[in-house]
């Protein structure tokens, strides 16, 4: 495995991300050296001044070296996709996104079509320059031209926000996510819930634009109990000033935490949006992955969520689940399909590191790698990071069933320890998309981030500001008013008229 030394810059992040795609977590042994195995070979990474606003990037090793001028601008994501090139070409391996990295290779392909007016040349371009496979440039393409038109639906002058309940009724296998245990932290529920409140209240007391859209998701904000749930929703939606038409979407997600009394909160509450999420049709794998419902109570909950008035569901599946094949994954989405929910979300295994299921897997690939690889091998990619042909055409042909059923992609993104290196899409029938995801994922929107865990942006252009708020529990409930000062700060410091900083706490 490879070392590499950067010159004349210190872009270490996007770096990492190529050494992470091919060999797992480098290491940085100095400021400028990452260490990926026995830096044997060592991969030269320079940057040079070539004219104003041009810099000349080169990637070389002893047999082999890659170099361009580009505007400065773009020097992060030419380091990045000359260092896959040759990383690619070394090793035999090849991703489907190619060098794209990011969360939002769509933005990549929006900006192509911008710039060449054509699909054929955008989709030439992220196949030709960036490496992407053509099964996902095409994907990317189709979803870009969504994204936008979602997009230009939510008004650049009104808000999104996201409240976030970090309770689950338990622990699934493949979550690393902050989300608590509600039946092993009931002490802490209705204090979380009564800060989130109070969040709320402080800051959109002093904040007065227009929501245009609200997510509440978690976790499972039906984890709660129906007193507290109760709670939550009539002591936060009076506090915020919806547009007439704000979108308003619900998480429901375990379908072992629906009820007609809760799915009467959420009616009353004035939902526009249900999630009901299976993420299999099928007992066996359910218990595996410790999901406490069956398939019997996912049709029942949707059933009832229908017979009581709501006609925008989404559902999601994960590709990829363990012991499930490709005929087990096509037969979960033609069950859901069966049930005709307004959009699908397909989301590929990710196996974060502090999951149970991403532990697991480790320790019996090392075991297996031990057995069959040699130690300096460079092909002995964390099991995670392998691309996988056959989960790439399980999801490329769920794209193809949905598409015969009239859904069509209209968001992605991408995380870091996914399987194969592949992606989550949102489907969904025209006009049917959710406009908080997209206008989270883009950037271009500003997100207020209410409760543990969520991250507000303040967006003006291209400029974006963050303001997390903590993700441990009790570190947010005890610092909930400086969190909400916080982020009015944020706000008044934009010299935004919006903001009355004369208005009482």
């Amino acid at each position: 495995m490879p070392g590499l030394r950067l010159i004349g810059h210190q872009n270490t992040y996007p770096v990492s991300d190529i050494l992470r795609l091919f060999f797992g977590v480098p290491r940085l042994a100095e400021p400028d050296l990452f260490i990926a195995g026995s830096a044997d070979p060592l991969i030269i990474s320079r940057l040079e001044a070539a004219g104003a606003d041009l810099v000349k990037i080169t990637t070389g090793m002893p047999d082999r070296e890659i170099s361009s001028i580009v505007a400065a601008v773009q020097a992060r994501r030419e380091i990045k996709r000359q260092l896959y090139q040759l990383l690619a070409d070394w090793t035999g391996c090849y991703f489907p996104w190619g060098s794209l990295t990011g969360i939002r290779p769509t933005q990549v392909a929006a900006e192509s079509l911008r710039r060449t007016g054509s699909e054929q040349a955008a989709g030439d371009e992220l196949t030709g320059h960036w490496f992407v496979s053509p099964e996902k440039a095409s994907l990317a393409i189709e979803t870009a031209r969504a994204e936008q038109a979602l997009l230009d639906r939510i008004p650049p002058d009104q808000v999104m926000v996201y409240l976030g309940i970090p309770f689950c009724p338990s622990r699934c296998a493949y979550c690393s996510f902050i989300a608590q245990d509600a039946l092993h932290h009931a002490q802490l529920l209705e204090p979380y819930v009564e800060a989130v409140i109070r969040e709320t209240r402080t800051f959109f007391h002093r904040f007065n634009r227009p929501v245009s859209a609200l997510y509440i998701g978690g976790g499972t904000p039906t984890s709660l109990s129906d007193p507290l749930f109760h709670r939550l929703l009539t002591g936060v939606l009076p506090e915020l000033p919806l547009s007439p038409d704000a979108e308003l979407t619900i998480e429901a997600g375990r379908p072992d935490t629906i009820s007609e009394a809760k799915l009467d909160m959420i009616r009353q509450a004035g939902a526009t949006r249900l999630c009901i999420n299976p993420q299999t049709f099928h007992d066996a794998t359910l218990e595996r992955i410790g999901r406490r419902h069956t398939v019997e109570e996912t049709l029942t909950a949707y059933r009832l969520a229908r017979s009581m008035g709501f006609n925008r569901i989404n559902m999601d599946l994960i590709a990829g689940l363990p012991g499930e094949s490709p005929d087990d994954f096509a037969d979960s989405l033609n069950q859901a399909l069966a049930l005709a929910p307004d959009s699908i979300t397909l989301h590929t295994l990710a196996m974060k590191r502090s999951s149970r299921l991403y532990q697991e897997q480790m320790q019996n690939q090392r075991r297996q790698d031990a057995e069959t690889l040699p130690e300096s091998s460079a092909t002995a990619l964390p099991p995670v990071h392998r691309p996988d042909p056959g989960l790439a055409a399980m999801l490329e042909q769920g794209r193809r069933t949905l598409a015969d059923a009239g859904l069509l992609p209209y968001y992605l993104y991408r995380q870091k320890d996914v399987a194969g290196g592949l992606e989550n899409t949102g489907f969904a029938r025209p006009g049917e998309g959710c406009r908080y995801n997209v206008g989270m994922m883009s950037d271009q929107r500003t997100v207020i981030g209410l409760g543990s865990g969520a991250m507000t942006k303040w967006v003006e252009g291209s400029r974006v500001e963050r303001a997390p708020n903590p993700r441990d529990i009790g570190n947010y409930i005890s610092r909930v008013d400086e969190l909400a000062e916080c982020k009015i700060e944020l706000f008044q410091k934009s010299e935004r008229p919006q903001v009355n900083p004369n208005a009482a706490g």
